[in-house]
């Protein structure tokens, strides 16, 4: 259906950190492609209460975009109002039961926990295993916790848990530190957390990262190149979860009725740096390579385009790209741009010529020949079959 008026959208998210400001990203490059909203954008917790929520759906709201945590109290008022909504959040089986016009997205966990048990494993011999939470305690960050620790249970090896209330109390945090098995290996819930970790080990003589190896989430870069040493951590996919969640709501708020409640989004990157041991470069590019290719693979670029944005050669941009991600870059581009097109052609009236410009193609009869030499089929048969399966 076609959209024949602008959209009002609350927006809540925080704006502080790197992961709010990437999610904003992703909303507004979704609205790039098209897409009308007049966005009132909330930035912190303290301000989403439930008299915002409920004046924005007095005063015509269309959408809420809920990029910030909220309570079961806060889900049964979205449900109240019928609104159409998208959490960026973990899911809530009860809200999705009870409120059929929600959808959740958030980064997916399992991935990151893997992507931190295999940079632990790979890295060494390590002794003992920790995992950080949040000083407060939040469910997301117990949530990573429970995964991180399963992941590491399937390679035998078992996890020591630190507490909110260890985290919060740096004594208790460094007799933790100073007490446990060393060379030891130290998840944290988020980048605050892991330089918190590091401040106490610099203040009570652990070595980073001979003793202890120290791994954040989050790569904010405003805390990661601070912390001394730099610290490495885990680059999930900000940006796509704020644009899929853009890309729900926009659905719900034309009428649909979403066929899948759940969307876990983005592959995550370590990005090494001193707080770990045998840090390589190559997580660190491979990340900046593929964050390139996400904002600009539909305009045209080519492998030479990343590499000059890497600032390194060709020739180390792909051996580095393909250690990271097994592929090399110009066949990432071509998959970005190929995945762009099979969306465009399964919900969109575009040509197919239209198509090829949109997604970076100045010749449509080359497309045509890459895309049935991609999939099999004519792009005529797939928008034909694609569009069956809807019905």
């Amino acid at each position: 259906m076609k959209q024949s008026r602008t959209f009002r959208v609350l927006v809540t998210s925080v704006m502080s950190g790197v992961a709010g400001k990437k999610k904003l990203t992703g909303i507004y490059r979704f609205l790039s492609e098209g897409y009308d909203w007049d966005v009132e954008l909330i930035r912190t917790a303290e301000e989403v209460t439930p008299e915002l929520v409920t004046s924005a759906a007095r005063n015509g709201i269309d959408g809420f975009f809920a990029a910030i945590p909220e309570t079961d109290e806060m889900h049964r008022l979205h449900a109240s109002l019928g609104i159409p909504t998208v959490f960026v959040d973990f899911p809530n089986e009860k809200t999705m039961a009870e409120f059929h016009k929600c959808v959740f997205v958030m980064d997916d966990v399992r991935d990151i926990c893997r992507s931190a048990a295999s940079a632990f494993l790979s890295s060494g011999v390590c002794k003992s295993y920790l995992y950080a939470e949040n000083a407060a305690g939040s469910r997301w960050s117990r949530e990573r916790g429970d995964v991180f620790s399963a992941e590491l249970a399937k390679r035998g090896v078992s996890v020591v848990r630190i507490e909110p209330e260890c985290v919060a109390d740096q004594k208790k945090l460094a007799a933790m530190l100073l007490g446990c098995e060393k060379p030891a290996c130290i998840l944290a819930a988020h980048d605050d957390t892991a330089a918190a970790v590091l401040s106490v080990c610099r203040r009570t003589g652990i070595d980073i990262p001979d003793d202890v190896a120290v791994l954040g989430i989050g790569n904010d870069e405003d805390v990661c190149l601070h912390t001394v040493p730099p610290l490495s951590s885990i680059q999930p996919d900000f940006e796509e979860e704020g644009y899929r969640a853009a890309r729900e709501l926009q659905s719900m708020m034309l009428g649909g009725v979403p066929k899948k409640r759940q969307f876990f989004c983005g592959r995550s990157m370590v990005v090494g740096r001193s707080s770990t041991r045998n840090s390589s470069n190559a997580a660190a590019i491979s990340h900046d390579a593929i964050s390139f290719i996400s904002r600009n693979a539909l305009r045209g670029i080519s492998a030479k385009d990343v590499t000059m944005h890497l600032h390194v050669s060709r020739r180390l941009a792909d051996l580095r790209f393909r250690e990271a991600t097994g592929t090399s870059l110009q066949k990432a581009i071509i998959e970005k741009r190929l995945k762009e097109v099979c969306r465009l052609l399964s919900s969109s009236t575009l040509t197919i010529s239209e198509i090829a410009v949109r997604c970076g193609y100045r010749d449509a009869n080359y497309l045509k020949n890459l895309f049935r030499k991609r999939f099999g089929m004519s792009m005529s048969d797939y928008r034909a079959s694609a569009r069956g399966a809807l019905k």
